[in-house]
């Protein structure tokens, strides 16, 4: 079913005595570039999933600006910022308290690429050629991306991410009917949905998220759409596959997250460790929600090891099963030819990787009670410690390792934390006295 929107299409305007959204509800960083940029005499919106969860009850997660200043233009209007993105140029303004994203209206919904060898951080005049700049045919015979509010909305993934906030008189403009799809709990695509989900795969996770995290009902055309266009999926980017992962994983809702994509066969074609994970991983998930909504921060590292941890545990019973001591390089290998395939599928930094092996194969000393303070001392230094012990909370509270032994490491991190070297006794740890150099002669000059 298609869902095009005419392209000359008259905004509604609901004034701010007629819409639920304050000020006092959007950050301080985000009112100080809004203002910025309405002073000195440009448009200035806010747009996309803020206003959206505003309107919803919700708080969002971060601020967007959209605005008709040009990149260099924005970066003149804040020194506090920097220029980023190779497709296109987006302004980074940053503050104590988090960055605001600042973009100007785009027409084209896949803007060029820019070249190769420019740097992201550099100079800003070196970095807007024609193609992100002025009017006028770009170099590579695009056409320009800039555009109006009105071809910046219609260019959005759906009608509930296209609302705009004035800031220069608080009210909502709405090109799209993303007002009435939002009081309806409707999730629309603007256009057709197999052209965008072709034109961009990375609509049908969000689709998918949207629909389970804001509790909305998929208009009809979506789901097949869904269906006819899932392989698609693999063409994206794997950084950009990584990114909806872990924003998944940090929601707060991934177990109906992950769910539906299963039920949609996005976890088999993107991470099929985490599919081959079953129940298990389900358990894991619902630990992770419950930390996440108890605003625990849970690193990234430790997100994206969460899908290995059922396969893991089960080697690592079969080694302690095996009795004797257990194979180190063996375990290691083990571990790189669970990890690996999905290192290279999601392009997966080389620190988180590291911190990922590192704390799966803690593990194993984390298998039975620490027997010197030392041992404890000497683990909990290791910068891999904090990945290892969130790994074992989580796989003892999902059922996957024995409680006893990660009680007796508790019990045996928390007199570490009180200046206990000794498991057993308890004896408060009195630093050994340097060595005092003795006075030698003083050389004659």
């Amino acid at each position: 079913m298609s869902t095009d929107i005419p392209q000359a299409v008259v905004p509604r305007v609901i004034p701010r005595p007629e819409h639920t959204i304050s000020r006092r509800q959007i950050s301080s960083g985000a009112l100080k570039v809004l203002y910025r940029l309405s002073h000195a005499g440009y448009l200035a919106y806010l747009v996309g999933g803020g206003v959206r969860d505003l309107l919803l009850g919700k708080t969002p997660k971060d601020f967007d600006v959209v605005t008709n200043a040009r990149p260099r233009e924005i970066r003149r209007l804040f020194r506090n910022s920097r220029i980023i993105g190779r497709r296109f140029r987006l302004v980074h303004v940053m503050f104590q308290d988090g960055i605001v994203e600042v973009a100007t209206f785009r027409a084209s919904p896949e803007p060029p690429e820019a070249p190769d060898g420019w740097e992201e951080n550099g100079d800003e005049d070196e970095l807007a050629p024609a193609a992100f700049e002025d009017a006028g045919p770009a170099p590579n015979g695009e056409e320009p991306v800039f555009g109006t509010p009105a071809e910046d909305a219609l260019r959005r993934d759906f009608t509930v991410n296209a609302l705009f906030y004035n800031i220069s008189d608080f009210s909502i403009i709405d090109y799209v009917g993303g007002i009435e799809d939002l009081h309806n709990g409707l999730l629309r695509v603007i256009g057709e949905p197999q052209t965008r989900f072709h034109e961009d795969p990375v609509r049908m996770l969000r689709a998918l998220e949207y629909m389970v995290r804001l509790g909305f009902e998929l208009t009809p055309g979506i789901e097949e759409a869904i269906e006819a266009n899932r392989r698609e999926i693999l063409t994206a980017a794997p950084a950009r596959l990584a990114y909806e992962l872990v924003e998944t994983l940090r929601s707060g809702v991934s177990v109906g997250i992950c769910e539906a994509w299963r039920r949609f066969g996005f976890l088999d074609l993107i991470f099929p460790e985490a599919a081959h994970a079953g129940r298990a991983l389900g358990s894991l998930l619902g630990v992770i929600d419950r930390w996440t909504n108890q605003d625990r921060k849970v690193p990234t590292s430790v997100l994206l090891g969460t899908a290995f941890l059922p396969a893991y545990a089960h080697i690592l019973g079969q080694a302690v099963a095996a009795g004797g001591k257990i194979n180190n390089p063996a375990l290691l290998d083990a571990i790189a030819e669970l990890v690996n395939p999905s290192v290279l599928r999601l392009h997966i930094s080389h620190h988180d990787l590291f911190l990922i092996r590192q704390g799966l194969f803690t593990l194993s000393k984390l298998r039975k009670a620490p027997e010197r303070g030392r041992q404890v001392q000497r683990l909990v230094r290791q910068e891999y410690f904090p990945v290892a012990w969130a790994f074992d909370c989580l796989a003892v509270e999902a059922g996957l390792l024995p409680a006893a032994p990660h009680a007796a490491w508790r019990r045996a991190l928390e007199r570490f934390e009180e200046g206990a070297t000794d498991q057993d006794g308890g004896r408060p740890h009195t630093p050994r006295p340097s060595r005092r150099r003795r006075p030698g002669r003083r050389r004659r000059t």
